[in-house]
């Protein structure tokens, strides 16, 4: 092995540790067994088998049960009950044993184990949404009525098992009981873009999991079973289809409804299985009554970013720039809606959006930020340099922006929050500024109209080079950026940057172009900026443009500084950036975080601060007016739109 290879190595092995904003985690793993709440209340039978709980034995014992330890005798006599004084009790203990004798049968008699799962789900069902003295609905989390949720839950999800164990069942598809023939029919009753049966693949059940490397698991109490479903795409995609990622999963919650009285019924006439989208969903009604759902966002997001294919994302956009091109653009992992203002989030050198996800799980639990926003992620090579890479970002919002508004009438998409990390946040703030020349004067001593060149290559000179803020992006946050450069940024990581980072051929064309004809001596090309690390030295012309600019007063700028030590001063660091170099005097709020540069974005204050800002937006459009631009109604319809399209889109 050679010096140069070992040193390559080195560098290599030393910049993932101290510039990476995000490693390759896996972040849910299998349970050994799933949980079981159940099971902690059976008691056990004189064959040493799991037998009713002591609230169930209780029930058998005031209502005179003196049969045997079957559970076929238990559940006649339980069903004599029902209707009676003993209603409420003879529907839980019938439920609970018919749970019970459906474990048993499990093993060598699957098709009558469903049957029984069914009736369970059926008896806890009517229990739960049975009215009180007063008329009213109980709460099923209030403590002695969760005993009956949990069986309802876990006997839904059991026949939910068996019934994907028992063949080929697709989700979205009527399910017939083998032995009772008894149907349920499927509903999606509040359909989304996404929630349809044509988008419905794989699905798996969460609690078959255990969440990994991320800090909170989002859950909430209530009726039916979470479950987690890979998308599918349609066959027709629409225009947006182009922005939504492979793989994408959905959290969603099962409810089996029963009709009432249906307890009295050999064969139930509408059973409704029910698919409900928890992030668009409060709950389920039932006579006027919210009961709330028994939801999980956290472990979907988990099992989604847990895929082997992104293992290496991050290390290849950095050093194969040239050949990750096809993955750079904007991604959403939530259908667009235009009601949700957009929160772009952007990633940092040698990162990826996975980055943003312990942020993403955290703000999209809370009720207020999900209802009234939509994140989207801007994923790029992050090897390119950084005035390319903020020139591509710049066309892709461009480019969205035609799609989802393409006469600019959206008041919601000129109300954007980005927000960045680290370089990220270096282009998050550029898309803030106009360039005006003094972007291309710290390039080049030549004039632009000097450069000789063929057209294509002066339209791409304009795109890096001459560009004007976006003027939909109306807040930014800034996380660790580099404002004036970072140490890591230095002769040797440059030359050794550009020597293993492969850019894509235009971007190279066009370097190699402006250095060459600004005559430029072989010493200064060999160490001429060209990769991102490059971007980052605090000579460098972008941040010479950075620091000669301020964000114009219509635009908000929230800076969050990371600082590893619990003191600190101009010196201090988070282990790539320092602090005189990430703090900014022109910024409307800046907050120092105990943390590492590469942990901030993940940190409870941080998270704490960007949901804080997220309100304040809120808050802010919410009493901002704005202008009503007329529209000349002379002329045909399609003069109208032309009209409307100049003057509203960006």
């Amino acid at each position: 092995m050679t010096g140069r290879t070992v040193s390559r190595g080195l560098f290599i092995c030393a910049l993932a540790c101290v510039v990476s904003g995000c490693t390759t985690v896996q972040y849910v793993q299998l349970r050994e067994k799933p949980p079981n709440p159940i099971l902690e209340r059976l008691t056990t039978t004189a064959f040493g088998g799991p037998g009713p709980s002591v609230r169930s034995r209780q029930f058998l014992t005031e209502t005179g049960y003196s049969g045997s330890h079957d559970f076929v005798p238990m559940l006649r006599h339980c069903h004599g009950y029902i209707g009676g004084n003993h209603h409420r009790e003879a529907l839980h203990a019938t439920a609970e044993i018919s749970y019970l004798a459906s474990q048993n049968a499990k093993s060598h008699d699957p098709p009558l184990a469903m049957d029984l799962c069914l009736d369970s789900a059926k008896f806890s069902w009517i229990a739960i949404t049975t009215p009180d003295d007063q008329g009213r609905l109980t709460d099923p989390n209030e403590e002695f009525n969760r005993q009956t949720t949990d069986i309802y839950n876990t006997s839904l999800q059991e026949l939910l098992r068996l019934t994907k164990e028992s063949g080929d069942y697709r989700l979205g598809h009527s399910i017939c009981m083998p032995v009772s023939g008894r149907v349920l029919n499927v509903e999606i009753p509040f359909p989304t873009e996404w929630l349809t049966p044509e988008q419905l693949g794989e699905f798996d059940f969460v609690s078959n999991y255990e969440l990994l490397n991320l800090r909170n698991r989002h859950t909430t109490e209530g009726v039916g079973v979470p479950i987690m479903v890979r998308r599918q795409r349609p066959k027709v995609p629409g225009d947006l289809e182009i922005y939504y990622a492979d793989g994408l999963s959905l959290p969603l919650t099962i409810v089996a409804k029963f009709e009432p009285g249906s307890c009295l019924e050999a064969h139930d006439e509408n059973i409704r299985l029910q698919l409900l989208d928890p992030r668009e969903t409060d709950g389920i009604v039932v006579d006027n009554t919210l009961l709330p759902l028994e939801t999980d966002l956290s472990t979907p997001l988990a099992w989604y970013l847990t895929d082997p294919k992104k293992k290496l994302l991050e290390t290849f956009a950095f050093f194969r720039s040239d050949k990750a091109q096809h993955l750079e653009g904007l991604y959403m992992i939530q259908p667009y809606d235009p009601e949700r203002i957009p929160v772009l989030m952007v990633h940092g050198i040698w990162s990826s959006p996975n980055t943003w996800m312990e942020m993403f799980n955290d703000l999209q639990s809370d009720p207020v930020i999900r209802d009234k926003y939509q994140f989207w992620f801007y994923l790029y090579p992050t090897g390119e340099p950084l005035t390319f890479s903020t020139a591509n970002l710049r066309d892709r919002l461009k480019e969205m922006r035609v799609r989802c508004d393409p006469f600019g009438q959206n008041e919601k998409l000129d109300q954007t929050v980005v927000v960045g990390h680290s370089m990220g946040g270096l282009m998050a703030y550029l898309m803030t500024v106009d360039s005006e020349d003094k972007l291309w004067k710290a390039m080049s001593n030549l004039p632009v109209d000097k450069i000789q060149a063929d057209p294509e290559t002066h339209e791409q000179i304009r795109r890096v080079f001459f560009f004007e803020a976006d003027r939909s992006i109306d807040r930014i946050v800034t996380i660790a950026s580099p404002f004036r450069g970072s140490g890591y940024s230095n002769v040797f990581t440059r030359w050794l940057g550009g020597s293993l980072v492969s850019l894509p051929n235009v971007t190279s064309a066009l370097s190699d172009l402006i250095f060459r004809q600004n005559n430029q001596s072989a010493w200064d090309r060999m160490f001429a900026p060209r990769t991102s690390l490059d971007s980052l030295n605090k000579d460098s012309a972008v941040l010479r443009l950075v620091n000669q600019t301020t964000a114009p007063d219509n635009v908000q700028h929230h800076n969050i500084v990371g600082v590893k030590r619990t003191w600190f001063t101009r010196n201090s660091t988070d282990g790539v950036v320092k602090v005189k170099s990430a703090r900014r005097d022109d910024v409307d709020t800046e907050v120092v975080i105990r943390a590492s540069h590469s942990g901030v974005q993940r940190h409870p204050e941080t998270i704490a601060e960007v949901r804080r800002v997220l309100m304040q937006h809120l808050e802010d459009v919410r009493h901002r007016t704005y202008p009503v631009i007329p529209v000349e109604h002379s002329g045909s319809p399609s003069t109208i739109r032309s009209v409307q399209s100049a003057q509203l889109t960006p």
